[in-house]
């Protein structure tokens, strides 16, 4: 979580950082990793975001309505975790459709699919709530248990996480428990469901992948640190970030592509809290120790990494050839996505620990400080606030952008609609 940080988390907090913040460097000499491929610039014409399909469960004698693409399914939109929708083109100003009082902590927003949100709050609680009106669908409880993730929905089952060591899955329709697997460790990865299983993090140092047909750990592969971030999928490469200090990418049966170390890369002692986003054939990811990374999706070669005044917790989002992402510093940056260059860097009054959302050329972002801007994201300008939000502030489906407060959950919608 967040907000408690563990010793392991101090230790980074106070990581001095080299060399001055905000520079953008190829590495070169000091880099100990292979050299990376070419960055295909023609991609950076086209969206980087995939679809969002998670694999639905197969079962003989069911048909499943196909998921719209302009639902949310799983945390960051899709299995890359790029945090962009291309088919919302919402924009503000909104106005307050309708607002949830969960009365405990919101920490993730929420999953959308055919209408109903999926979220979990702090202290063991995961609701259903149907979108066009907040009425609560069904509600299930696992007590004694903390929750610090998203949710993942398929067709049929609603995917959760928890600091109980368990992976729950539940019913969509219905909110009751379908199976569950224990002894997997405290995990607040969001799931990522892919290809008949699913995979996520642990703090026990495990990434892990479970079988939606068997019930069963398909596999643990062993990262030396606690992944705490969730894994994210592209091209059939799933990549992860421990704070062992490495970056590991992973195929679906467990076998390793490549692994990279922080200390391989520059020397520091980065940790990885945050979850990569993948785009462009490249994987982007914030480290404790105060650096963005961009590292070749095909041989974790380092293309770039840029430098910020503080420890960076924010995953990033990616849109049209730029790279969001906040840090601790109180700065909100942008980021050129082939060189790492700095194109706009908003301050924010405050830290930043949750990941922004792109939706309609519009960026969002909040700060611990309890406040979310919409700003333009090619330039910086502010066109938008609201005086609520701390983590990942926003979701939407095609009709309403969902802000998650601290402690509500808001729909927001068009002024002039």
């Amino acid at each position: 979580m967040k907000r408690g940080f563990l010793v392991l988390d101090i230790v980074a907090a106070l990581i001095l950082l080299t060399g001055i913040a905000g520079a953008a460097v190829v590495l070169t000499h000091r880099d100990t990793g292979p050299k990376p491929s070419a960055f295909p610039t023609a991609a950076l014409t086209q969206s980087p975001t995939p679809s969002p399909v998670p694999s639905p469960t197969k079962t003989s004698g069911h048909k499943h309505k196909p998921l719209d693409l302009g639902d949310w399914p799983t945390y960051g939109y899709d299995d890359a975790r790029t945090r962009f929708n291309p088919t919302v083109d919402l924009r503000p100003p909104y106005r307050i459709k309708w607002k949830f009082g969960a009365g405990d902590l919101i920490e993730f927003p929420p999953a959308i699919r055919d209408r109903q949100l999926y979220f979990c709050t702090q202290h063991g609680y995961v609701y259903c709530l149907r979108s066009v009106d907040r009425h609560v669908r069904w509600r299930y409880h696992l007590k004694g248990a903390l929750f610090a993730s998203t949710p993942t929905v398929d067709a049929k089952s609603v995917y959760v996480t928890s600091f109980a060591g368990k992976l729950i899955v539940l019913n969509r329709r219905t909110g009751k428990v379908r199976w569950t697997v224990s002894g997997i460790g405290a995990t607040e990865s969001s799931p990522l469901v892919w290809k008949g299983r699913v995979f996520f993090g642990s703090q026990d140092g495990n990434a892990y992948a479970i079988g939606i047909r068997t019930h069963r750990i398909a596999w643990r592969f062993q990262t030396g640190g606690a992944v705490k971030g969730a894994p994210a999928q592209l091209k059939g490469r799933i990549v992860v970030g421990s704070y062992s200090g490495a970056v590991f990418c992973l195929g679906w049966g467990g076998h390793v592509y490549w692994r990279r170390s922080s200390g391989g890369l520059f020397g520091s002692s980065d940790s990885f809290y945050a979850t990569p986003a993948l785009a462009y054939d490249t994987v982007y990811i914030g480290g404790t120790g105060g650096h963005i990374l961009a590292l070749d999706l095909g041989n974790g070669g380092t293309r770039w990494t840029f430098s910020t005044g503080g420890y960076v917790y924010s995953s990033p989002a990616v849109w049209r050839n730029l790279v969001f992402e906040g840090g601790y510093d109180n700065n909100f940056y942008a980021l050129n996505a082939a060189t790492g260059r700095l194109v706009w860097r908003f301050y924010a009054g405050g830290p930043i620990s949750g990941s922004p959302t792109v939706l309609n050329g519009v960026v969002y972002v909040s700060s611990l400080r309890r406040h979310t801007w919409g700003l333009n994201a090619r330039t910086g300008r502010v066109l938008w606030q609201f005086p609520d939000g701390k983590y990942t502030p926003v979701t939407a489906d095609k009709k309403t952008v969902y802000l998650c407060g601290s402690h509500k959950l808001y729909a927001l919608v068009p002024k002039h609609k």
